[in-house]
């Protein structure tokens, strides 16, 4: 039992990696970032703190809203899950920042090669999601989010998903004008990489039986 819980969280630790790396190839595109990565991007060009410290402060600042929501007696009888998302967040948000080093030197030129790049950060992170869905011990803040947002409220997951993504480039764009009196960070990749991820996660799903045998 021990050893098919290690084996559970090894492949959600290379997941979120995954995750972490896919985001940040999608924003080397230089077409747009991932709507829930819209504004630790835009905060990260502000002031000197990294994409990956913006990123840990948004997603902490998740589970205090879930915490809220839920409720004292929910909280107690979720805790494991809750207390489950500070790992992850640390590993994506480190990882986050070692994806920016390793692909400091991609810079994309050229407007098909910015599109090619983007369709390949869609694919990575399709996977790193497929995986983490595969590995089942936790979810990321932000998707747990919606899910206790959707059952407080009596509301279908996919719709508040689009809601919360919609609310995360809307604020994201409001501090871009405010802070940089531009839009940066948020383009016609953010809503490509918005409705490419899911069907790609879905197409990929069957692939992944080939962790069957190891997470048995």
């Amino acid at each position: 039992m021990k050893s098919l819980v290690f084996k559970r969280y090894l492949l959600m630790f290379f997941a979120v990696c995954i995750n972490a790396f896919g985001i940040v190839f999608i924003i080397k595109a230089a077409l747009g970032s991932s709507p829930i990565s819209t504004v630790p991007y835009v905060m990260s060009l502000v002031t000197p703190l990294s994409f990956g410290g913006y990123t840990f402060i948004l997603n902490i600042a998740f589970i205090l809203i879930e915490m809220a929501l839920m409720g004292k007696e929910r909280v107690r009888a979720r805790k494991y899950d809750l207390m489950c998302q500070i790992p992850i967040v640390v590993v994506f948000s480190s990882f986050t920042d070692i994806s920016m080093y390793l692909l400091r030197n991609f810079n994309p030129t050229t407007y098909w090669e910015m599109v090619v790049s983007l369709v390949v950060g869609c694919v990575i992170l399709a996977i790193g999601i497929g995986w983490a869905v595969k590995a089942n011990v936790s979810m990321n803040p932000g998707e747990y989010l919606v899910n206790v947002i959707s059952k407080r409220f009596n509301h279908v997951f996919g719709n508040v998903k689009l809601c919360f993504d919609t609310t995360c480039v809307i604020v994201a764009i409001i501090l871009s004008l405010t802070l940089l009196h531009a839009i940066e960070g948020i383009r016609e990749g953010t809503i490509i990489s918005a409705l490419l991820v899911g069907p790609l996660e879905r197409l990929f799903t069957p692939a992944w039986n080939i962790f069957n045998r190891f997470l048995s």
